[in-house]
């Protein structure tokens, strides 16, 4: 061009911070109403599911998140383009690419990590 300016590439520019597109989702604000199988069917509707996970506390209940793992990469692009944000039961849907290190392992010594002497993991009985 004649003032030397450089061509811009087309496209939206990326998005500063987030994790590397991966066919693994991590889906927060899990609503605790809603059951394995009602993620499964809102998740199935963009692709094959490899394995859909929610950790579980200790009582049971689910911890308000989950992972959700597709077959390809373009699938997990499909529901993340049109599920984040949704509502499931009165809550929003924050879906991001799961990062290597949000592994439930990795989470799990994170948290006791920062539980530190307030006591971690394990009950102890009463004797």
């Amino acid at each position: 061009s004649a003032d030397g300016a450089e061509p811009r590439p087309a496209g939206p520019a990326p998005v500063g911070g987030a994790a590397k597109a991966s066919n693994k989702l991590l889906v927060r604000n899990v609503p605790f109403e809603a059951s394995k199988p009602e993620l499964r069917d809102l998740f199935s509707a963009f692709g094959q599911l490899k394995t859909l996970r929610m950790p579980k506390k200790f009582d049971g209940s689910h911890r308000g998140f989950a992972f959700v793992e597709f077959v390809s990469k373009a699938e997990a692009g499909k529901a993340m383009a049109r599920l984040d944000g949704t509502h499931l039961y009165g809550r929003h849907l924050v879906l991001g690419y799961a990062k290597k290190e949000d592994t439930v392992e990795a989470m799990r010594d994170k948290l006791r990590a920062q539980m530190g002497a307030a006591g971690g993991g394990k009950r102890r009985k009463k004797g």
